[in-house]
């Protein structure tokens, strides 16, 4: 066998046993995940483009102990995507008090690149999923939140690429 195949063939690998890289997933079927609590971020197409929502995903727990629905949305003052985690809401014709009840984090999702170190915002559905999502307050929140006494580890702010979710 040459050298230049048993190169190829270690690179391959080696490329292998790394970290999942998010080229070609697009962010409505990215997964990430969370090292020390393993809380996952799972995008979900966000319905269409007659919805305000930007992206819709799911905070997931390892332990089954935390699912919660979230959402993006744009935010024309602050020029932002605002991202809002919601646990058991009431439907219909609620208040703004009904709401901060059930919010249990928000906040500006970014994006990082791990190769540059450059930080974005999340990109819009369809783009390439990043390789880091960075969700400042989360763990603070989760921690405050009813969720917090259930678990055992605390999440923290950075979550990794773990995976491309099959398409529905």
């Amino acid at each position: 066998m040459s050298a230049g195949r048993l190169r190829l063939m270690a690179v391959s690998l080696i490329a292998a046993a790394g970290p999942a890289i998010a080229v070609d997933c697009p962010i409505e079927r990215a997964v990430y995940v969370e090292a020390e609590a393993k809380t996952e971020v799972r995008f979900l197409p966000s319905g269409g483009e007659a919805t305000p929502v930007s992206h819709r995903f799911s905070l997931v727990n390892s332990a089954g102990k935390m699912t919660v629905d979230a959402h993006v949305l744009y935010d024309a003052e602050i020029e932002r995507p605002v991202a809002m985690a919601l646990n058991n809401c009431p439907e219909g014709d609620v208040t703004g008090a009904d709401i901060a009840a059930c919010t249990v984090w928000t906040g500006i999702i970014y994006a990082a690149d791990k190769a540059t170190g450059h930080v974005d915002l999340l990109p819009p559905e369809g783009a390439d999923a990043p390789d880091t999502l960075l969700l400042p307050g989360f763990g603070p929140a989760i921690a405050a939140s009813s969720f917090g006494s259930a678990m055992t580890a605390m999440p923290w702010d950075v979550f990794t690429f773990k995976q491309c979710s099959p398409k529905a």
